[in-house]
């Protein structure tokens, strides 16, 4: 029995196998629900045609079998008296004219011991009364027959023996007639009930066709999808709950776009990964901060409009904004004239000292034919001067409950403002031990700037101009440049069409 029970699971499960392997590895769910609505109306409809089916053909041959039995009966009782009588003129006749009917192919007359006294028409030959039973169904030929039989009474006593044969052609064509119409009504209903079947689950699949196409739009960044439907069940749930997911991850998006515009794009991240976690606090990292200050602003601004003033400030931060996301620094603000950039945080960075030198490197040299552009229309033009300085300081939300700022403060960020003070225009000045860094120095051309007295430092501080960084650096980062000016050329003409205008 175990033996015979492991073969039969162990043969169930390679047809399993076998028909898993012949469905293709992506099936709609419409495919589904249609495929089994259509299996069950084609199981339903079958089994109901095939009891329908069986009732007509037995209740037809139920009333063939009747009606036999009937005439059988009636020429029992036709022939009671003549057989009582021994007439057998009168037997012969009435055999005769029985089986001359149309109805009839044959018919005969038995007395009580079984011998066959009139016969006419068609009649099994080894056929008898009380062996063969009520009905004998037989063939001559290929024609169906069949015979029945009844029994000649006088009060109780059994006088003889009637039987009458009826042609089954008739009532094989009926039933072939009622079978062929049974299943053709069977199988046009079935076809109908399977196209009902794909078209209402193809209807019902609909809203979870609509969510897969709009989870996909979604994921591709599209988040304005929106799914329509009402419906008071599951799926209207579902349906619901995507569009207030949507809704809320299209808020969430526009409030860090907006954010990033005020801090920069990776605090805006940070902060907005985690609400729950903005307060007040930092932590002690080592990082590298660079500040760029326009040369003589406070002057310069004095004899220009205020319109002219921000224009003038928007194209040289958004040159010193471009450096800073070549080399993944973060704006940490804005100073009035002023930008101070953070490398190594939020995001840590273990080339962040490199990538704030080169992003100085390459603000100045942005500057540089950024003035010649500006010059060439006619425009004001000014001067950065630029101070860097790496180690440790504190990083974090700093200011009050109600208003904070992540920013970055310590030692080493006064000592780079002071710097970037001292440092003659177009220059990027560095303390010393930068100059050091056994990982910076082989990348790094510099000239020996002086010593400088800082504020806030008791021994002056040796200081060094940088001329450039490594080769290669040198030319991504004119690539880039030349890629920014290109931008810069085409937002200025758009921007003097629409001045025109």
């Amino acid at each position: 029995m175990t033996r015979w029970r492991h073969r039969t699971l162990t043969t169930g499960r390679r047809l399993a196998d076998d028909l898993r392997a012949l469905l293709p590895d992506y099936l709609p769910v419409a495919w589904k629900l249609g495929l089994t609505f259509s299996a069950l109306v084609l199981v339903g409809m079958s089994v109901l045609g095939s009891l329908i089916l069986n009732s007509q053909l037995s209740a037809m041959q139920t009333q063939a079998d009747r009606f036999g039995s009937t005439i059988a009966s009636q020429l029992a009782d036709a022939a009671r008296e003549p057989l009582l009588a021994e007439d057998p003129l009168a037997l012969n006749v009435l055999v005769n004219e029985l089986a001359g009917s149309e109805q009839l192919d044959g018919a005969a007359l038995f007395d009580r011991n079984l011998r066959l006294l009139h016969r006419a028409g068609k009649l099994p030959v080894d056929a008898v009364p009380t062996l063969s039973g009520p009905v004998r169904h037989w063939r001559d030929q290929e024609d169906p027959l069949t015979t029945y039989f009844a029994v000649i009474r006088v009060a109780d006593a059994t006088a003889g023996y009637a039987a009458i044969t009826l042609s089954g052609t008739a009532i094989t064509s009926a039933q072939a007639a009622a079978r062929s119409t049974m299943i053709t009504a069977t199988l046009l209903m079935s076809l109908i009930a399977v196209i009902a079947a794909f078209v209402i689950s193809r209807r019902l699949a609909q809203p979870l066709t609509d969510l897969v196409a709009a989870t996909t739009a979604l994921r591709a960044g599209d988040l304005n999808v929106r799914l329509e439907g009402h419906s008071n069940d599951e799926i209207g749930q579902l349906l619901e709950a995507y569009n207030n997911m949507a809704h809320g991850l299209l808020e969430k998006t526009q409030v860090e776009r907006v954010l990033s515009r005020f801090v920069s794009p990776r605090v805006a991240e940070r902060m907005m990964a985690d609400l729950g976690e903005v307060q007040l606090g930092g932590r002690e990292v080592h990082a590298t901060v660079l500040f760029a200050d326009i040369v003589g602003f406070t002057q310069l601004s004095e004899g220009m409009a205020p319109d002219a003033v921000a224009e003038l400030l928007n194209d040289y931060f958004n040159a010193i904004s471009t450096a800073a996301d070549f080399y993944r620094g973060n704006i940490d603000k804005f100073m009035g004239d002023c930008a101070m950039l953070v490398f190594g945080v939020p995001e840590e960075d273990s080339e962040h000292l490199y990538h704030g030198l080169c992003c100085a490197v390459m603000i100045q040299r942005l500057v540089t034919r950024l003035n010649e552009t500006r010059a060439a229309h006619g425009l004001v033009t000014v001067d950065f001067r630029v101070g860097i300085n790496a180690g440790q300081m504190l990083a974090g939300n700093l200011g009050s409950q109600d208003r904070m700022q992540y920013t970055v403060v310590g030692d080493a960020v006064n000592l780079a403002s002071r710097l970037s003070n001292m440092a003659a225009p177009g220059e990027v000045i560095i303390p010393d031990h930068l100059v050091r860094d056994a990982n910076i120095a082989p990348r790094l051309r510099t000239r020996i700037a002086g010593t400088m007295r800082v504020r806030g430092k008791s021994e002056p501080v040796l200081t060094y101009r940088v001329e450039g960084v490594h080769a290669q650096s040198e030319t991504l980062m004119e690539q880039r440049i030349a890629r920014f000016l290109s931008e810069y050329a085409i937002a200025r003409s758009a921007r003097a069409q629409v001045n025109h205008a």
